[in-house]
């Protein structure tokens, strides 16, 4: 017995004709008699009664019974198959980001969004991370995707990795910094400063954008001063210990609520130090919905 013989049974049983039930099913009617009596001989009871003609016919008791656990079992089925036809096309499920900060967060909210608008059925997560546990959380299965600096992930052979972009950097600075009163700012200007970097764990595409700075832009600061996260860097510069850099993206989020900061260009003979925002999946990750994340992104 399997879902499709239920099926000709509930046919059979709601018109109480094997003639009928079977040009519903397009099956003949002796396939559908045939049908119903292997099945009463592998059930063990019978599930109709039939006149002597065997025109007239209705439910047993076993039958009345069974046909509306039948109806059950067939639309569960009929979920189940819709759910994972879904699960396989990317459209139903589960998939989880893993980010090494709100700030890469903030450049794909909006991604991130119209994945959840165009899959509804796909639940998503976003976890918070130090970057140096992205691999092994991602072998270990603890997320499909992460995100940060492509270095990271490119020279590991199991990692397919996708550069989203890269966005030029922007000094932050105290309003009441000399640097606040400049439209853009040169290498001349910082290589007295200090800098304030977000790290050793926390984001360590700040301490590749100072690396930048030195190698594009010529700039050496005078020291820096490591930080846990960027509300302690925001206080930081705030209070004028140091000077801070950000890809621009970020500007727009915090500068409303920061009103002591000011945020300058980097320019330097036009050239301007820049952050690359990548993921990185396991090429040998099967969750379908991983492709239609990056179709979004």
């Amino acid at each position: 017995m399997d879902i499709k013989g239920l099926q000709y049974f509930i046919v059979a049983a709601e018109r109480l004709n094997f003639t009928t039930a079977a040009k519903e099913c397009y099956i003949t009617q002796t396939a559908m008699s045939l049908h119903i009596s292997k099945m009463e001989d592998e059930l063990g009871f019978k599930l109709f009664n039939r006149n002597r003609n065997k025109r007239v016919m209705e439910l047993t008791s076993a039958g009345q019974d069974f046909v509306q656990r039948a109806r059950r079992l067939v639309r569960e089925y009929e979920i189940a198959l819709r759910h994972s036809a879904g699960v396989a096309a990317g459209v139903t499920g589960r998939i989880s980001v893993m980010l090494p900060s709100c700030i890469e967060g903030f450049v794909l909210m909006d991604r991130l969004h119209a994945f959840r608008e165009h899959y509804p059925d796909v639940a998503l997560t976003l976890y918070v991370e130090p970057p140096d546990r992205h691999i092994n959380s991602i072998k270990s299965g603890c997320a499909d995707i992460c995100v940060g600096a492509p270095d990271d992930m490119e020279p590991d052979g199991d990692f397919a990795v996708v550069r989203l972009r890269e966005d030029p950097i922007v000094i932050i600075c105290s309003i009441r910094h000399p640097l606040a009163r400049e439209t853009k700012v040169n290498s001349g200007a910082l290589k007295n400063e200090r800098v304030i970097l977000i790290g050793p764990k926390g984001i360590p595409n700040t301490y590749r954008i100072l690396h930048n700075s030195r190698r594009q832009l010529g700039f050496e600061p005078e020291s820096f001063i490591s930080v846990n996260n960027m509300d302690e860097m925001l206080l930081m510069i705030e209070l004028e210990r140091g000077i801070g850099f950000l890809p621009c993206f970020v500007r727009d989020r915090i500068r409303t609520e920061n009103a002591g900061l000011a945020f300058i260009p980097c320019d330097n003979d036009g050239s301007s130090p820049t952050m690359t925002t990548a993921l990185g999946y396991l090429k040998s990750n099967s969750n379908p919905a991983i492709g239609n994340l990056l179709g979004l992104l």
